[in-house]
């Protein structure tokens, strides 16, 4: 599902010289996410864009759902963990134990008004956004050699296809795909302002593909981190996680 009036507003952005920064998986860990967004340094006009999985795993999930919600510059895909929480209120009607965990972990009083205000905002998120350069997407597409009409494949493809990494050929032809989903630490990515770039080029030169996920929630010794990663430069910005060990639960 695309948003064209959202791929309107971000690219009159882009072409009138403000900053749009694209950041992965954010999975609840809100005190990592704040301690980016100060290093960013966001103007009036520059907007922030997640690729999904803003839930689940961390600690402030419901607090990271309504910060985007709040924020007239703040704009998110929908992600497969933002999917199957929807999945499982649907299934309950938000009455199961793991429902009231992961997906809905907060700091404050949880309370059905803010859950039913979560659902409804995440029932309107796009799973992908075009560009004239770059397309957005949560996990990517998946290797279909006999077609390569993106726009024929499913949300079920783009919330958890990983054959973005894997394919010897672009995806799109015109546009560097950008996904989340996959963690960088899988190809060996450790170092802070670091993210996994295909080698496969386009014609003008760009990759065709970005993967920004570092990782939040793994193991301290692989440097989990939440990234973002600004278009026009290509520019990338890393914050370890701020949250303790105790908040975690590793």
């Amino acid at each position: 599902m695309r948003d064209n009036e959202l791929e309107f507003h971000i690219q009159e952005k882009l072409d009138t010289g403000s900053k749009i920064w694209i950041i992965g998986d954010i999975h609840g860990y809100k005190k990592t996410l704040d301690a980016l967004v100060k290093k960013l340094e966001l103007k009036d006009n520059d907007l922030m864009i997640c690729l999904g999985d803003m839930v689940d795993r961390g600690p402030e999930s419901l607090e990271v759902l309504e910060l985007f919600m709040r924020k007239n510059n703040y704009f998110s895909l929908k992600g497969n963990h933002e999917e199957m929480l929807q999945i499982d209120w649907k299934k309950t009607n938000g009455d199961s134990n793991y429902s009231k965990d992961g997906f809905w972990s907060t700091s404050s009083l949880l309370t059905r008004s803010r859950m039913l205000s979560a659902v409804a905002f995440i029932s309107s998120l796009p799973t992908e956004l075009v560009l004239e350069k770059f397309r957005l997407v949560h996990a990517g597409y998946r290797d279909m050699p006999y077609s390569n009409d993106l726009e024929l494949q499913t949300d079920n493809e783009r919330l958890w296809s990983r054959d973005i990494f894997d394919v010897s050929y672009p995806f799109d032809a015109l546009r560097t795909i950008i996904v989340g989903h996959t963690t960088v630490q899988n190809f060996g990515i450790l170092d802070d302002n670091s993210v996994w770039r295909s080698s496969k080029l386009l014609k003008d030169g760009r990759v065709s593909s970005i993967g920004i996920d570092t990782g939040i929630f793994l193991k301290r010794e692989v440097n989990p981190r939440l990234s973002a990663l600004e278009l026009s430069s290509g520019r990338v910005i890393s914050q370890k996680r701020v949250e303790k060990l105790l908040e975690i639960g590793e």
